[in-house]
């Protein structure tokens, strides 16, 4: 029923709307007249716009009505996100010689993060109508700004959803692999501010902020604390004369875990860290901290869990449930109330030059979604 010519130029078409993020509005616009024309209700959410002013769009929300025998069953949300990592502009998509995989010319990356997820939605509506199947009333929500933050996904408007379960088209992995769990996730910016001096005539009445900042990194736990926490220091700016004692010093930072105590126990350690050494040298120290992800690690009970797990068994997949350290639309979902997971949606190197679209695991993570809404 996959029409596999079609839902490759959906994806190859998709690639080359230009959708950096805080710039869907091309993929929005597409998505909004594409499934008007088909009938439905569709609705960019504007409450989403509106908490992330900084984008153009707001998260585009799909109704679809249930059909047949299946019509009046539970709401299941189907999602993807619009936008892309850079360099994402211009992408100019070619299927290889093998006709194994979509890549880009390597100049940009592909975008099949998270283009596929959206043509894999598309192609299941298309072969849900023509071939008259029952479904489920579904939701396709696409989402705003997920590479930057999972902006969208926690801004949406849940008063635009009935769903309370969501497939979040957006893993690897193929079919049967399922990610059921992701971390808190700190950003910690800030500066050191010391006391400008001539290094070489007055040394001793500057106070030097890149030697705070020295010393606060070396009584910091970093790189691997436990087995659920981890902390990195991504950046330190001090651009100074070398006949000056430097007086700014600005610091970025993460501390990431799956288990909330304890990131919240390594983020004020790095936080105090910081503080003993400004005080010890009569420095000011100036921070801010952004939480961009909530832990969650879904039970096997979850409903959705129990969903997908009941369709691997029927068709002979392996179930593989993943925690990973990284962001996703799911935690933005769960936060807002809703039992999300992350399907397979056929990409790999996600981010890199590298990107490519699995042909054939494309194909494959179609079919499974077609099995979850049809059964």
């Amino acid at each position: 029923m996959i029409n596999k010519a079609r839902a490759i130029n959906q994806f190859l078409e998709l690639v080359q709307i230009d959708s950096v993020s805080y710039n869907e509005r091309g993929v929005a616009d597409y998505l909004l007249k594409y499934f008007s024309e088909l009938g439905y209700e569709v609705v960019e959410d504007k409450k989403s716009n509106e908490k992330v002013p900084s984008s153009n769009a707001g998260n585009v929300i799909v109704k679809v009505p249930g059909k047949g025998a299946l019509a009046q069953a539970d709401t299941i949300i189907l999602e993807a996100h619009m936008d892309t990592v850079e360099p994402g502009i211009g992408v100019k998509p070619s299927i290889t010689e093998d006709g194994k995989y979509v890549v880009s010319d390597g100049t940009t990356i592909l975008g099949a993060d998270d283009k596929a997820g959206i043509a894999q939605i598309i192609e299941v509506e298309a072969v849900l109508r023509e071939n008259k199947l029952d479904h489920p009333p579904l939701e396709f929500l696409f989402t705003i700004c997920e590479e930057v933050g999972i902006y969208g996904a926690f801004a949406v408007d849940t008063d635009l959803l009935e769903g309370k379960i969501a497939f979040v088209l957006d893993g690897g992995g193929g079919p049967g692999t399922a990610v059921i769990g992701g971390p808190d996730y700190y950003d910690i910016t800030g500066r050191i501010i010391g006391k400008a001096s001539h290094a070489g005539a007055a040394p001793d009445l500057g106070i030097s902020s890149i030697q705070v900042m020295s010393e606060a990194i070396a009584n910091m736990k970093l790189l691997k604390i436990d087995e659920d926490t981890t902390t990195n220091i991504g950046k330190v700016v001090c651009d100074y004369p070398t006949n000056v004692v430097p007086e700014i010093t600005t610091f970025a930072m993460e501390v990431r875990s799956l288990n909330p105590e304890s990131g919240k126990k390594q983020l004020e350690h790095v936080i105090g860290e910081l503080k003993k050494a400004a005080t010890k040298f009569g420095a000011t120290l100036e921070y801010d901290v952004t939480q961009s992800l909530h832990a969650y690690h879904h039970q096997e009970d979850n409903p959705v869990i129990q969903k997908y797990r009941k369709m691997c068994a029927r068709h002979n997949l392996e179930y593989k449930g993943k925690v990973m350290r990284g962001g996703t639309d799911v935690s933005g979902l769960t936060f807002n109330g809703i039992d999300a997971i992350a399907l397979s949606a056929g990409g790999e190197n996600g981010h890199e030059l590298q990107e490519r679209l699995i042909i054939d695991e494309f194909l494959e993570d179609i079919q499974q979604v077609l099995w979850l809404v049809t059964e």
